[in-house]
């Protein structure tokens, strides 16, 4: 840890964002508060620089979403004190790098003892966080994600995942097609959405493609012993499962993954 601590927050209350910089203050502690953050968007957008900093304090919910969503899609790996008016999601929080969990209105002697644990685990606990940390995990019942932001240039509307017939990557962009088969960019790419959505109902058919296994209507021989999915709607995509992943998507197709 530098000499000055360098701090961002991640808030989207300036009420909660102000209070909170006025209490770090009065701890005397010598500080930068390096930026502040108030969306899933920004917080993406910033960490992925890989900027210089120490500390976080991070809010639950954000203008756009939640702060997991932030921390699924972005690289973090410094220490999270989480502040928020939600006692409900402290087990989720303490699956990545938390190191306290604050309920709003946050108390300076609260406040404190989380600057202390940041301190005493930076100088010899730290291995011993992160050993909690994959206990926690391993503990943890495998959640994927439910739905989708979609944004627009008139609005944000929400996809739910059983409304997603497939995803795309095209151009080197990413889409989702609903159950219109209307096509909506993405920010994540398909290696990332392997991880992030349930394996029973998604399967990466090819480089390109992954199918829903509701949405698939037919399945059927293909050159070169492949086969061609037939989804529930028609689109201009080559649904086609590439010969590497037919054994494995049959597999996928009766249930037995």
């Amino acid at each position: 840890m530098s000499e000055l601590l360098k701090i961002v927050v991640v808030e989207d209350e300036p009420i909660s964002s102000a209070y909170l910089k006025k209490l770090i203050a009065d701890t005397g502690i010598p500080h930068e508060i390096l930026v502040e953050l108030d969306s899933v968007a920004e917080g993406v957008e910033f960490f992925g620089t890989q900027p210089n900093y120490d500390l976080i304090f991070m809010d639950i919910h954000l203008g756009d979403g939640t702060c997991f969503e932030l921390l699924n899609e972005a690289t973090i790996d410094k220490p999270i004190i989480f502040c928020t008016t939600f006692d409900s999601y402290a087990v989720e929080a303490f699956k990545y790098n938390s190191i306290d969990y604050l309920i709003k209105p946050v108390k300076a002697t609260d406040l404190n003892n989380a600057l202390n644990k940041y301190r005493n685990q930076n100088q010899i606990n730290y291995e011993q966080l992160q050993q909690m940390q994959n206990l926690m995990k391993s503990l943890q019942i495998q959640e994927y994600k439910k739905r989708f932001l979609i944004r627009t240039k008139e609005q944000h509307t929400i996809m739910d995942i059983n409304n997603v017939i497939c995803f795309y990557s095209e151009d080197g962009h990413s889409y989702l097609v609903d159950t219109c088969g209307q096509s909506h960019q993405i920010d994540f790419i398909l290696e990332r959405l392997e991880a992030l959505v349930n394996p029973k109902d998604f399967f990466r058919i090819n480089r390109k493609v992954m199918v829903a296994i509701d949405h698939i209507h037919a399945v059927k021989d293909y050159s070169n012993n492949r086969l061609e999915v037939k989804l529930s709607e028609d689109l201009p995509i080559e649904m086609v499962v590439s010969r590497n992943r037919v054994k494995q998507f049959k597999i996928w197709l009766k249930g037995l993954t």
